[in-house]
């Protein structure tokens, strides 16, 4: 075999010592991993190489621990409270300091306060006389036992108001924790006030001046919407998410359908993309703009004509000159002819052609079908005399009454009625309705001015008999004195 193979080298000119020998395979290094502890050897055998399931874990008491230094001393130390007024000592354990001496000690407790002493603090409650009182803080609601009571709470409990209102009890009154913030900070204010007026206030008081403004009622509706919310039924809840879908809902709608307004206004190329259309959302901005594309449209027609003669000069110029000018008579003639010869064949044409297309017109008309009232009313048809020509809205051909009076009061009138100034879908038939109900509007409105003006009238004309009724009983009260005194006997002299 080795002969064999020897012979197929020297066929392929294969030099045998320029070949290698063939390295054998590396061996695979097997990776003894340390078995787990809490697992006997046989079962972490069976194992294999495979890892284990579940996590072994050993418990074990938690290691004692490891104190670097000496334990520090502790000792009992006696302190003062400067929150209590009964002078009581108490004590605690505090580190004692090695190297520190005796007087060190001593002169340490003597100085040391309770630590928590920061924490008490009072708060300075706002104190008034009996001038004060009587001018600025009575109340029928209030005595001034009842004040100078919730006073001394506020100054023992610190203005916490759910203890306050706990503890409130005055001759059987029953008060609510906002009839005692009202009554607090009404006082504060009325005697803030009284020695400072508002206009000679500093920055800081006139600050807490606003701050000590309490308003009763909007508390009261706050905490008793607090409560509906807190105690609320599963089926109010449902209802309340519903409704939240529902607006949301209708805002989108809005939202897409002021996207498609602005879209089509940005197609009819004004006002121009970049502009704002909020002049534009209401119906005389509306107006304005069908008016505005209207006479843009007649612009662009009046330079279409105006152009048109200068281009047929234009085309005259271009074309060349007769051959001959001797005859110009004859030119001018031909020249006239041509034209007057082209206008009757064109008459002709159209007789012709009218003649002709006239008995397809009749017989195309009695093809048409006719529908009754009832179905174009269906179809909602209508036909028109003559339509004017360009974009407009239907609302601007409305035929409504031009008085100052209604066109200042129907806004309000409107309103009332719950119908909307801008109609949002004008067919004919709600334009006609409109048209009808303006029309009476306007009627009531002058049958209402009259009727006014008939009861001033009236009134004038009671005033007026009154008066005269007045003056005819004073006469006749004048004419009986004079009477009177005329029937008197004279004194002798």
């Amino acid at each position: 075999m080795s002969g064999a193979v020897s012979d197929v080298r020297d066929v392929l000119g294969i030099d045998a010592t320029a070949i290698e020998p063939r390295q054998p395979p590396l061996k695979k290094q097997r990776t003894v991993e340390k078995r787990p502890d809490g697992i006997t050897r046989e079962l972490y055998a069976l194992l294999g190489e495979n890892a284990p399931p579940v996590a072994v874990v050993e418990h074990r008491f938690k290691d004692k621990p490891k104190f670097l230094g000496t334990v520090a001393a502790w000792k009992e130390q006696k302190f003062n409270n400067p929150a209590r007024k009964d002078d009581l000592e108490l004590s605690h354990w505090v580190r004692q300091n090695p190297g520190q001496s005796a007087e060190e000690e001593e002169e340490e407790k003597q100085q040391m306060d309770y630590q928590f002493a920061r924490f008490n603090i009072k708060i300075n409650v706002l104190e008034y006389s009996d001038a004060e009182y009587d001018a600025v803080l009575k109340d029928d609601d209030w005595s001034r036992q009842e004040t100078d009571y919730l006073f001394r709470l506020i100054q023992e409990y610190d203005l916490r108001w759910v203890v306050i209102a706990d503890r409130f009890e005055f001759e059987g009154k029953d008060r609510t924790m906002e009839d005692l913030k009202a009554r607090y900070y009404s006082v504060c204010r009325n005697v803030m006030e009284m020695r400072t007026p508002v206009s000679m206030m500093s920055t800081e008081e006139a600050a807490l001046y606003n701050a000590m403004h309490y308003n009763k009622e909007q508390e009261v509706e706050r905490k008793r919407i607090v409560h509906m919310q807190l105690y609320r039924t599963p089926a109010e809840v449902e209802h309340e998410q519903h409704l939240i879908a529902e607006l949301r809902r209708i805002h989108d709608s809005h939202s897409q359908l002021l996207e498609e307004r602005e879209e089509l206004f940005n197609r009819l190329d004004y006002p121009q993309s970049t502009g704002s259309i909020a002049a534009y959302q209401g119906s005389q901005g509306l107006a304005t703009l069908a008016q505005n594309i209207l006479n843009s449209d007649r612009n662009k027609k009046r330079k279409s004509v105006a152009a048109a003669p200068g281009q047929a000069a234009e085309k005259e110029e271009s074309k060349p000159a007769a051959p001959t000018a001797a005859s110009p008579t004859v030119s001018r003639q031909g020249s006239i002819a041509e034209p007057a010869r082209a206008h009757a064949h064109q008459r002709t044409e159209s007789t012709a052609s009218a003649s002709g297309t006239t008995p397809l017109k009749d017989k195309n008309k009695s093809n048409i079908k006719q529908l009754s009232k009832a179905e174009e009313a269906q179809y909602n048809l209508s036909h028109h005399d003559k339509l004017q020509p360009g974009v407009f809205f239907r609302t601007m051909k409305m035929n409504l009454p031009k008085a100052n009076s209604f066109l200042n009061k129907s806004p309000a009138i409107m309103a009332e009625l719950n119908i909307p100034q801008i109609l949002s879908m004008p067919t004919s038939r709600t334009c006609a309705k409109y048209e009808l109900l303006a029309k009476e509007i306007a009627a009531l409105m002058d049958i209402r001015k009259q009727l006014e003006k008939v009861e001033q009238e009236t009134k004038i004309f009671k005033a007026q008999e009154a008066m005269g009724e007045n003056r005819t009983k004073r006469s006749a009260s004048v004419l009986s004195d004079a009477s009177r005194s005329s029937k008197r006997p004279k004194k002798e002299k």
